[in-house]
């Protein structure tokens, strides 16, 4: 996982938005290129944005292995539950239920 995508899974598992993930230490324009990889972000930046939420810093560098998301095929889909569960989103999580037993065999996920 990048720093970029490490970023975004705790903003999402946190349930904020990227404005608020910001916390005014860098702009919104500037923290999105981050999680998309088209910037890097300095240290003191980046540990300052995850102590403005409390966030375990020794947590978010475990979760880097500088590998892409494409070796985790369910990246993106657990972002999104992890959001929608965080906002208490129910028609999002039926939504994405529903996704993935078109795609079949995923129940477990579940129950």
């Amino acid at each position: 996982m990048t720093v970029g995508e490490a970023l975004k899974q705790m903003r999402l598992q946190a349930g904020l938005t990227q404005t608020e993930m910001t916390a005014g230490v860098v702009s919104e324009s500037f923290y999105s290129k981050i999680e998309r990889g088209v910037h890097a972000v300095d240290v003191q930046v980046l540990i300052n944005i995850l102590s403005a939420h409390h966030m375990d810093v020794v947590h978010f560098f475990s979760l880097l292995n500088f590998q892409k998301s494409e070796t985790e095929p369910n990246f993106e889909i657990i972002n999104q539950i992890s959001f929608a569960q965080n906002k208490k989103d129910i028609s999002a999580l039926d939504k994405i239920k529903k996704e993935l037993e078109n795609l079949g065999g995923v129940r477990c996920l579940f129950i």
